[in-house]
């Protein structure tokens, strides 16, 4: 995957995120509209005509006042008091409408072919029953109809242009911050360009300045320490040669120990500068597919040692595989040679490739690695026990080594028990392109 691909994911991912917070806030206001909506409505249906004092109350008033009237001007009343009230009153024989009332306090809903409503009620003090409407029903209008439409599309853009600034800040701060994981020379400068979170950019552009400070200090530092050893290094170097022309026996024993630990440290040296350059920001990947039989061959020719055997198993893994080689075959050498040190007799290299990952295991008949160590192994300098010291040949890198080079590769590498031959087991996986 390679930075490339870290910084295209984490871009992925804050989108991800800015689109599931915007759709939260939104989906939570339709949510309680909808609910209000709902509970008025409910509320509406409760009240219903026949429960409704007023309409009971209307049709006693109006029984009332027409059955002290004779019946011949029983229809002169019902137009005065539809004057007063507003609404037509009309008393209606039995002989000229089927009843659909049971009872006196029974009220029956008619709507007629324009939509509007008439409600009826026995009178039997009338020996009829008494018809109070049509009450116009308001017509259906455009605008209402888009209300609730334009309520909700409120909400959408009210909420929108809320989040707008929040979101863009958040957009550049996020921005700037993966420019300097993938380049630490690179400190945040957010602050100006920020709006809503202006106090929070100037806390992480100050905070990466400081960062950035420390890194190039510390790769300065190694830089000059390796060169500046290396220089002495090569006169002593030069002074044993000349005193190697005049050695007795014992002289020159002491000078193999003295050239024995000078190649030591100039191996810490290399090692050191390998494990620099690994975490430099100009470090550019060579992805490709490599042919798998090939380069597992050459890699297992620059472990191999003595007394040691070790043996691949491929399984269904064969043909190419898409990695850096360069690198990827540094982390199975110190793999290897790790494995190779601690081993009694056997190391097993298996390779493994199914549709989402490649795996490289390394495993070892040794002593095998603690459980609550296996996460601080791969830590630089680190080294358990005194069964894995320099004396070994390591320096507390190599493993440290493998593990940046699999965060390179998009991926990660961990520690655990062999079943099979009872020591330390390595795991190294990496995600397998789409094709």
């Amino acid at each position: 995957m390679g930075r490339a691909g870290v910084k295209r994911l984490s871009l992925g991912r804050h989108r991800q995120f800015l689109f599931r917070t915007y759709l939260f806030l939104v989906v939570g206001l339709l949510v309680t509209a909808t609910l209000l909506d709902m509970g008025f409505e409910y509320l509406e249906t409760r009240i219903s005509p026949e429960e409704d004092q007023w309409l009971a109350m209307s049709f006693d008033l109006i029984e009332r006042e027409l059955a002290v009237v004779p019946e011949d001007q029983r229809d002169a009343v019902s137009e005065r008091l539809s004057e007063e009230i507003g609404l037509r009153i009309q008393v209606l024989q039995t002989d000229d409408i089927v009843s659909t009332t049971n009872s006196p306090a029974h009220t029956a809903t008619l709507v007629d072919a324009a939509g509007d409503i008439s409600y009826l009620r026995n009178a039997p003090s009338l020996n009829g029953l008494i018809r109070l409407g049509p009450i116009v029903q308001q017509r259906e209008s455009l605008l209402l109809n888009m209300l609730p439409p334009l309520f909700y599309l409120s909400i959408f853009l009210v909420v929108g242009l809320w989040l707008r600034p929040l979101l863009k800040d958040l957009n550049l701060i996020t921005s700037a911050a993966q420019r300097f994981a993938a380049d630490y020379r690179e400190p945040l400068s957010t602050a100006d360009d920020t709006t809503q979170l202006t106090s929070l950019a100037k806390n992480l552009d100050e905070m990466s300045s400081r960062l950035s400070g420390l890194f190039r200090s510390q790769k300065e530092l190694i830089a000059a320490l390796s060169h500046e050893m290396r220089t002495p290094l090569a006169r002593i170097r030069f002074a044993l040669a000349v005193l190697g022309n005049k050695r007795g026996k014992d002289m020159q024993e002491q000078l193999d120990e003295l050239s024995d630990d000078v190649q030591e440290i100039d191996q810490l040296i290399a090692t050191m500068l390998s494990y620099a350059r690994l975490d430099h920001p100009d470090l550019r990947m060579t992805w490709q597919y490599v042919p798998l039989d090939a380069w597992l061959r050459q890699s297992m020719e620059k472990c191999r040692q003595p007394g040691k055997e070790i043996s691949v198993e491929k399984g269904e893994a064969s043909g190419e595989i898409w990695m850096d080689p360069r690198l990827m075959g540094l982390a199975l050498s110190n793999l290897l040679v790790n494995a190779s040190h601690y081993a009694k007799e056997n190391v097993r290299c298996t390779v493994r490739c199914n549709v989402e990952q490649y795996q490289i295991i390394v495993e070892d008949d040794g002593k095998g690695i603690p459980d609550s160590e296996g996460e601080a192994i791969f830590k630089a300098f680190t080294r358990i026990d005194d069964s894995r010291n320099r004396k070994t040949g390591g320096y507390g890198l190599g493993l440290a080594i493998v593990s940046r080079i699999a965060t390179l590769h998009g991926g990660n590498v961990i520690a655990g028990q062999s079943d099979k031959l009872g020591g330390a087991m390595f795991t190294l996986s990496w995600a397998r392109p789409e094709k």
